[in-house]
């Protein structure tokens, strides 16, 4: 049970005024597929706010789930496809900043401690 305890993807997306719907076209068109063949299930897109205000960028937040620790390093180890690359690099006149974190449940940190040790 322990190797498939969820690892969670948080990516946020600070975007330039203006460029919410753009982004979330591109995202769906050309991103979205991508992570989900190395193994990334996208669970939430929020936005906030909630609305765009004039002149302000929107925060997007990304929710991705993975396997657990075998599920993590096969999507490491696709993570160089110069594809990904040349992806963000356009969407450098959308995005503002991004941050990418990797959370886990509090009570499955033992177990993907455990996993981690075995894959490691």
């Amino acid at each position: 049970m322990s190797d498939t305890q969820p690892i969670y993807i948080l990516d946020e997306l600070t975007l330039h005024p203006g460029a919410l719907d753009t982004f979330l076209s591109a995202f769906e068109r050309d991103y979205r597929r991508a992570a989900e063949a190395r193994g990334m299930r996208l669970q939430h897109t929020w936005v906030t706010p909630p609305l765009e205000l004039a002149g302000r960028g929107s925060t997007v937040l990304l929710v991705w789930s993975l396997d657990g620790v075998a599920g993590f390093w096969g999507m490491r180890a696709r993570n160089g496809d110069p594809e990904i690359a040349a992806w963000w690099e356009a969407c450098d006149e959308l995005v503002a900043s991004r941050t990418r974190r990797y959370a886990a449940e509090s009570s499955a940190l033992a177990g993907l401690a455990e996993a981690g040790a075995r894959h490691a």
